[in-house]
């Protein structure tokens, strides 16, 4: 047998191992190129995320590009805007215009006279040569004009007054125009006489006008808004003083109708005192108190009205036993504790001698039936004002009371005027019951003695 024999079963385990092998190895190159698989989608996955910041990182950055440059361009138009407005608030349009309109009229002006002095000649002379000497009689004229403007733009700035060299302006300017109106009208007709005459006047004209904008504008430095705000704020003054002169001329013909002599001393007043030195309402309310003495709106005779009226209202109550003060009292009693009968009190009824139904205002209407009852202050051991409890002895008359009641129904000359507001004020005060059974006391001894 030969020495690499092996048997079966060594074959088949060395085939096994052989397999196992293979299977690890198999085995491990799978893993292997998992591993890998796996790596490459890590790596693309982060390729791709890394790819996707910088996307973002660059629409960051371009945003803020794009926003950096509308910011410029704000500022461009903005820069422009800015130099537009100073340009316009400066006039510099108007200056430019007027500087080439100045240009131009000596351009025009200048050739048309030069043509006119250089073919000027004696008369009668045969061959007129060229007029030399009068050449520089042109520019003279021209510049005539100028020495006013000039004149005017230094007077400015040394605050002095600048009409005389307006004055001048105009009358240099105008020979210098005459000049060429007639000149021009008689060689090419009155039209382009007068174009003439305008190049030589309107130049210093339209410079007169720069310089008295560009002073007027040196001395406003306010802005277009706030200029047009103060316009604006003008007109609404104006306008609120318009109408306030209506109002008060309106109130004047009225007091001056309804008052006529308060209203001739308010116009003494306010003549007396210097312009605005006096209000129109101090110098009404002056007026009033000067003629009246009285606050405003009052008079002697409306002043009598009322103490007519006091009298009358004192004289009704009194002729009803009441006061103004217990009848005021009686009142804020009754609407604090009402006798409605209900909840708030007890019902109280007329007496026979009152009015049908509970009406009217005189004292015997509100008292009640049963003297003894309780009044509107009954629930609260409380009597009512002009009332006495039946439970309180009434007070004696006295006889110096009597007596001056008697004096005082003697007086009077009818027991019928006297009243209970009289018969307290004779005897110094007291309470209206007291009051009323000595007026009583006295009625009685009278119509007595009348049986």
């Amino acid at each position: 047998m030969s020495a690499d024999y092996r048997s079966w079963e060594e074959r088949e385990a060395t085939a096994k191992k052989t397999r196992a092998e293979a299977e690890r190895i198999a085995a491990e190159a799978e893993v292997a190129r998992a591993a890998g698989a796996q790596a490459a989608e890590t790596g693309a996955a982060k390729t791709a995320t890394d790819l996707l910041a910088e996307q973002v990182k660059q629409a960051g950055l371009k945003k803020k590009l794009d926003a950096v440059t509308e910011l410029a361009k704000d500022e461009k138009a903005e820069l422009k805007a800015r130099r537009r407005e100073a340009s316009a608030d400066n006039g510099t349009a108007f200056k430019l215009i007027v500087n080439v309109a100045v240009v131009l009229g000596l351009l025009a002006a200048l050739p048309a006279q030069l043509s006119y002095f250089l073919t000027l000649h004696k008369e009668g002379e045969k061959n007129p040569g060229t007029a030399w000497l009068l050449g520089p009689i042109p520019f003279f004229l021209e510049l005539l004009a100028w020495v006013g403007v000039l004149g005017t733009r230094w007077a400015h700035r040394k605050g002095l007054p600048r009409w005389p060299f307006w004055i001048l302006t105009a009358g240099l300017a105008s020979v210098a125009g005459y000049i060429n109106l007639a000149h021009g009208t008689a060689e090419y007709g009155i039209v382009a006489g007068v174009a003439l005459a305008a190049t030589s006047v309107i130049g210093p004209v339209l410079a007169e006008v720069r310089d008295f904008l560009e002073g007027r504008a040196a001395a406003d430095t306010r802005s277009v808004e706030q200029r047009a705000a103060a316009k604006a704020a003008a007109k609404k003054k104006a306008r609120e003083q318009r109408a306030l002169e209506k109002v008060h001329a309106a109130e004047d013909e009225r007091r001056k109708k309804l008052f006529k002599h308060e209203f001739a001393e308010y116009e003494r007043i306010i003549v007396a005192h210097p312009t605005g030195a006096i209000t129109r309402e101090a110098a009404w309310q002056q007026a009033w108190d000067n003629i009246h003495l009285l606050p405003l709106a009052t008079t002697a005779d409306t002043l009598a009205g009322r103490e007519e009226a006091r009298a009358a209202i004192n004289a009704v109550l009194s002729n009803a036993d009441r006061t103004p003060e217990s009848e005021a009292v009686d009142r804020l009693l009754a609407e604090i504790f009402r006798p409605d009968g209900g909840d708030s009190g007890p019902s109280q009824k007329p007496t026979e001698g009152g009015p049908k139904g509970g009406a009217g205002g005189g004292s015997q209407a509100r008292r009640p039936a049963d003297p003894k009852g309780p009044g509107a202050l009954g629930r609260k051991g409380k009597q009512a004002s002009g009332r006495t409890s039946g439970k309180t002895p009434l007070k004696p008359l006295q006889s110096d009371h009597l007596d001056a009641v008697r004096k005082l129904a003697d007086a009077l000359g009818d027991i019928d005027r006297l009243s209970a507001r009289k018969v307290r004020e004779v005897i110094g005060g007291g309470s209206n019951e007291y009051a009323v059974r000595l007026r009583d006391a006295v009625r009685a001894e009278t119509q007595g003695d009348t049986q």
